[in-house]
């Protein structure tokens, strides 16, 4: 939707802290009372805060599930799973009744980085699966965040790894949106241009505008849209299938879907 241009990850450990839980839900709530759609995975711990704050700012917020979109998982997250269809949306790239099988859900970690406009690490240990998705925004060329926390706390450990990797240190939702403004990606009252099309990005629009002409795959459109990252040319084409807009045939030719301009 084309509200939902203007979107940041927030994403963490499934065992957080009392503090991570809290900033993740502050976080999220002030991103959400300042226009922008939360996005997240739907776990327990930090995924769930993210959530519950993005509700509670009045905005939206988008669950990336590892199941079908009629598969509440995990239970215990139930009811956000009822709630945020109403706020927001689930999204999956699985069929309705797809089971919760553990490699589905790294796979999804590339949609929330491809949704969002930067991704923000809460908590996060060594091995965390929100470290996936930090590996994906950073292949998309997409900012990572990482809020710090004490180096005698394994749940931080992630965190504090990212940073002095260079990713940018946040402690608060206006920090988020000051880093994002400096690097072009938001503007506080509203987009700097307008697609032809209103539910699509700039970016959307310009390779959907190439593919209506003919099939090419994606590298073939690498040429053609040279201001495109191939990782971020990836993360545009797999927003427009899941939009429906482009289709992918087996031989990995993208063309746009027949719906297109109705």
């Amino acid at each position: 939707m084309p509200c939902d241009r203007v979107a940041v990850a927030v994403v963490g450990t499934r065992s957080p802290t009392a503090v991570g839980k809290n900033i993740a839900f502050e976080l999220a709530r002030d991103l959400s009372s300042a226009g922008v759609t939360v996005v997240s995975g739907l776990a327990m711990g930090i995924d769930a805060a993210a959530h519950r704050g993005a509700l509670e700012g009045g905005g939206r917020t988008i669950a990336c599930l590892g199941t079908g979109v009629d598969v509440p998982y995990p239970r215990m997250n139930a009811a956000l799973f009822e709630e945020i269809p109403q706020r927001g949306a689930l999204l999956s790239e699985y069929e309705p009744g797809a089971e919760a099988l553990p490699w589905r859900f790294p796979k999804r970690n590339r949609i929330i980085a491809g949704l969002s406009l930067g991704v923000v690490v809460v908590e996060a240990g060594k091995k965390s699966g929100a470290l996936i998705t930090a590996d994906h925004a950073l292949g998309q060329g997409r900012p990572v965040m990482a809020v710090p926390g004490s180096p005698k706390s394994g749940s931080s450990a992630g965190c504090n790894k990212l940073i002095q990797d260079g990713a940018y240190l946040v402690t608060c939702a206006q920090d988020v949106l000051d880093f994002l403004a400096r690097e072009g990606e938001w503007v506080p009252s509203g987009p700097r241009a307008a697609p032809r099309s209103a539910n699509m990005s700039l970016e959307e629009d310009a390779v959907l505008e190439i593919l209506d002409r003919e099939p090419l795959t994606a590298d073939q459109l690498a040429e053609r849209v040279p201001g495109l990252s191939p990782g971020r040319l990836l993360s545009v084409l797999t927003v427009l299938e899941m939009k429906g807009m482009v289709l992918r045939a087996p031989g990995g030719a993208y063309s746009a879907a027949a719906l297109r301009g109705q």
